[in-house]
């Protein structure tokens, strides 16, 4: 089955550790992964959110999320 054609996607951000870090490019080439379904996003969460997510989540919102 053929991948569909999806154009270059467009990264708006002003944040200093994906500037200096890595290039768009390879951002790029993440969320493509990920949308394809070839990896997990861990990878782009971590590019597009630095440490904020291996921050805990609040007891409340936890609540939440339980089934």
């Amino acid at each position: 089955m053929d991948k569909p054609d999806i154009p270059k996607l467009q990264t708006a951000t002003t944040c200093d550790h994906l500037a200096a870090g890595s290039s768009h490019d390879t951002i790029d080439r993440r969320i493509r992964a990920f949308l394809n379904g070839e990896s997990h996003g861990a990878d782009v969460l971590g590019a597009l959110y630095g440490g904020v997510v291996n921050e805990p989540i609040p007891k409340r919102l936890r609540a939440l999320l339980k089934p």
